[in-house]
């Protein structure tokens, strides 16, 4: 019988062994608590959940202070749908705009607006705050190296395979 780890074995994640298992229970674990955390300070002091966070520096950073729906739900990832309530939202507040593509007057696309830059620097300070806070802060230099590569693999392996399930590949 596998020891437990936390009150689990190698049992109750078919084809994982416990130090695999035990990686990515610390991964996801520390990953949710990230994210609730960053979210949280960013709630409290901003009025914009990570996400909000998230498309504003999309736009902000964007040549054109815009970018087309399926693309920002592509770069975030999002679905369609949970996009298209943020951006309504982000809207109501004054942040962004909706509006016709330049370049294909069927396409919308979501465009920063004054207010919506200040608020997404302002954001920014407290966002990278928290980065530095609680995720570099933890890592020397080359576990942040390692970390960014690791997660770049990985991200890119999700994100071939997102794109053979949508094209109906393996």
């Amino acid at each position: 019988m596998a020891a437990p780890i936390a009150g689990r074995t190698a049992g109750e994640m078919p084809g994982l062994d416990i130090a695999e298992q035990k990686s990515w229970q610390h991964f996801l674990d520390s990953t949710l608590r990230l994210y609730s955390t960053l979210n949280r300070r960013l709630t409290d002091a901003h009025q914009l959940s990570l996400f909000d966070v998230r498309v504003l520096d999309i736009l902000d950073n964007a040549p054109t202070g815009c970018a087309r729906m399926g693309d920002l739900a592509e770069a975030l990832p999002s679905l369609p749908s949970r996009l298209t309530r943020q951006i309504r939202r982000l809207e109501g507040q004054g942040l962004v705009r909706r509006e016709a593509s330049q370049d294909d007057r069927r396409g919308v696309v979501a465009a920063i607006t004054d207010d919506g830059r200040a608020a997404a620097r302002q954001a920014m300070v407290t966002y990278a705050q928290g980065v530095r806070t609680y995720f570099l802060g933890q890592l020397s230099r080359t576990q942040i190296a390692a970390m960014g590569e690791s997660c770049r693999r990985i991200s890119a392996a999700v994100k071939l395979s997102d794109r053979a399930l949508k094209t109906g590949g393996a």
